[in-house]
């Protein structure tokens, strides 16, 4: 993507680390429900990785003062979405479309994580196992739903194909992307603070009540939102190209031109071209 200059750049990054502040800070309330995920992927697949690190980089820092100053955070936030920005903002430079088998080897790969933590159980308070294990379920459901989705996709052909397709694969990223999230936050943080053996593994085991419902959002919103951001965001990427170009268009046309054969059929004193003369 070609941009106007470094102040175009600029104010593209900072309107996006406003937007992407205010959406956390809206939902912030909301559990579960997240869509920094969505806005970031897609700003990063259309501008590029360089204005997404730049976002990336902005909004680790600048959502502290909302949210309080915590290192591990910090740490966790720096880390996770400069890689993420990186990871879109390459794939959406790429000529060829991701392959085909990287989206059903990621969903099933997630699909059956979920439906092995429902079928073997994962050890926590009976009090929310059976929570815990709805969600899990209803993950499974999405992701193969999705997978089912994206193999009818490649059954039909033209541009329900390419979009279904392109999107079906961010989205199957994105959700692998929030798992790894929480796992790193799983690292950091007990890392940080010198939790103990049996504290990290609880508070592992905790961490699939915030991944879940963050992941199953991430699915939907991604799917859903991918194309319609997309476009918006293309626009806006373009916005002041054609008011250029028709700027210069308008110019040449009222700039006055010479024909090929203005120097041979100029103009005698009595009105007659110089051919005429001769």
């Amino acid at each position: 993507m070609k941009y106007r200059g470094a102040a175009h750049t600029i104010a593209v990054c900072a309107v996006m680390t406003a937007l992407l502040i205010a959406v956390q800070y809206a939902l912030g309330f909301v559990p579960g429900v997240e869509l920094v995920t969505v806005f970031l992927l897609v700003f990063c697949y259309v501008f590029g990785a360089k204005c997404g690190v730049l976002v990336a980089t902005a909004f680790s820092l600048l959502r502290c003062f909302l949210w309080g100053f915590y290192p591990n955070v910090i740490i966790l936030y720096l880390v996770y979405f400069n890689a993420f920005a990186l990871l879109f903002g390459w794939l959406g430079r790429r000529e060829k479309p991701v392959a085909v088998w990287v989206c059903p080897a990621l969903l099933v790969l997630l699909a059956a994580g979920c439906a092995a933590g429902a079928v073997i159980g994962i050890p926590v308070s009976v009090l929310y196992r059976a929570r815990l294990t709805g969600m899990l379920w209803a993950l499974f459901g999405v992701l193969a739903a999705l997978l089912a989705l994206y193999i009818v996709l490649l059954c039909v052909g033209g541009k329900a194909k390419r979009f279904g397709r392109e999107a079906a694969s961010v989205t199957a990223l994105a959700a692998l992307c929030t798992v790894c999230f929480t796992l790193l936050d799983d690292v950091l943080t007990p890392l940080w603070y010198g939790y103990t053996w049996d504290a990290a593994v609880a508070y592992f085991y905790t961490g699939f009540f915030s991944m879940l419902p963050q992941t199953l959002c991430t699915v939907v919103s991604v799917l859903l939102l991918f194309e319609p951001l997309k476009r918006i965001f293309w626009s806006a990427s373009t916005l002041g190209k054609g008011d250029r170009r028709k700027k210069i268009a308008r110019s040449r046309a009222q700039t006055p031109r010479k024909s090929e054969g203005d120097g041979e059929n100029a103009a005698s004193n009595d009105g007659r071209t110089q051919k005429d003369v001769v």
